[in-house]
């Protein structure tokens, strides 16, 4: 007898109900004067659990009201479709350098074909770095609050389990391949592909909800210990000399103590209860959330205001060239949420959008 309820379960839909609703995106938005292009990015792998994300790609003063924000423009279907989904809204100057944030995959939808600048592999070493630290950690605090949770949405589930997959192969191509990732990632595919196929697929969600909380903490146990065997992060070993608490988003923490304390995993959960949910993590990466705080703009004093207490560690034992990518893809996450602002925008950052 499982101890939790589900609900959302995965619809039997076909791949052709994805092209209809971009078709219908296309024609309602692609006359829009505000609309220079509709990028679609990541993939349809398992029609009835993937979403569509889209990116509109926007002038840099949009007029009137352009309805992107609720889709009200489109049926019920497109609606639900992609509302599930994300929808980001940026301007051409952000979408150019849009390399810079992450490693992404996208397809024009509509309207002009925009020219990105690529990342030097120097760069690009940085940004996966970064991205890693970035993800692994709020992915496994989404996975426990739903293995936490008495209800388990298992659409958004498994959403979210495809995500942490994207990490596990940045990470697999930082440390080199891992039996336990690949195996995880095959049952996510199982689950997210044939879950109307499979015998007691919410057993088996549960279970890899678990595992795949299992392997994160365990590869990023591996990630530290490999960092700390060169200075391409921070120079020499790294340790606070007390618990620091972030917020990433509402009742939804990351705890940052010293790694010779141990027991993330199982502090975690212990902590995980009563509506708040933690990940544990070792205060040798808190340089990295310090240098995204300790930037100019609303989305750094966000974060500021999230610490506690803050550390202020200056720059010194943080690579030059970690924390100047690093500085960057802060800085262009500044530059879309100001864009979002004035032009009245409630969400719609494809980065650091808990802090918008």
């Amino acid at each position: 007898m499982l101890s939790h309820s589900f609900e959302n379960y995965p619809k039997r839909v076909s791949v052709s109900h994805y092209d209809d609703v971009r078709k219908e995106l296309i024609a309602c938005y692609e006359d829009n004067e505000n609309v220079v292009a509709i990028y679609e990015y990541g993939s349809v792998s398992a029609p009835g659990v993937s979403d569509l994300d889209l990116i509109f790609v926007l002038n840099d003063q949009v007029r009137g009201k352009l309805e992107v924000d609720d889709l009200t423009n489109v049926s019920s279907a497109a609606h639900d479709l992609v509302m599930d989904g994300t929808v980001i809204k940026m301007p051409v100057r952000v979408f150019e350098r849009i390399l810079f944030f992450d490693n992404l995959h996208f397809d024009l939808l509509s309207g002009k074909k925009i020219e990105v600048s690529k990342p030097t592999d120097c760069d690009d070493k940085y940004i996966k770095m970064a991205s890693v630290v970035d993800w692994v950690p709020e992915r496994i605090l989404k996975l426990t609050r739903m293995l936490k949770s008495d209800r388990v949405n298992i659409t958004n589930a498994l959403c979210v389990l495809h995500s942490f997959g994207y990490s596990l192969k940045y990470l697999d191509g930082i440390l080199g391949k891992s039996e336990r990732s690949k195996q995880l990632v095959l049952e996510i595919a199982r689950l997210r592909g044939q879950w109307h196929e499979i015998d007691n697929p919410e057993a088996r969600l549960l279970k890899c909800l678990s595992s795949a909380i299992d392997v994160g903490y365990e590869r990023l146990d591996e990630y530290e210990l490999l960092l700390c065997k060169s200075d391409e992060y921070v120079f020499g070993q790294f340790e606070l000399d007390e618990e620091i608490e972030m917020e990433l988003y509402n009742n939804h923490f990351v705890r940052f103590r010293n790694a010779n304390d141990g027991g993330f995993q199982e502090t975690a959960s212990d902590l995980s209860h009563s509506g708040r949910f933690y990940v544990v993590i070792s205060s040798y990466f808190y340089p990295h959330f310090f240098v995204l705080a300790n930037q100019q703009g609303m989305l750094s004093e966000s974060m500021r205001k999230k610490i506690h207490p803050y550390r202020d560690i200056g720059n010194s034992p943080i690579n030059e060239a970690y924390s100047n990518n690093l500085s960057r893809k802060i800085g262009l996450a500044e530059v879309n949420a100001e864009f979002l602002k004035s032009n009245k925008f409630d969400n719609g950052l494809i980065r650091y959008g808990f802090h918008f």
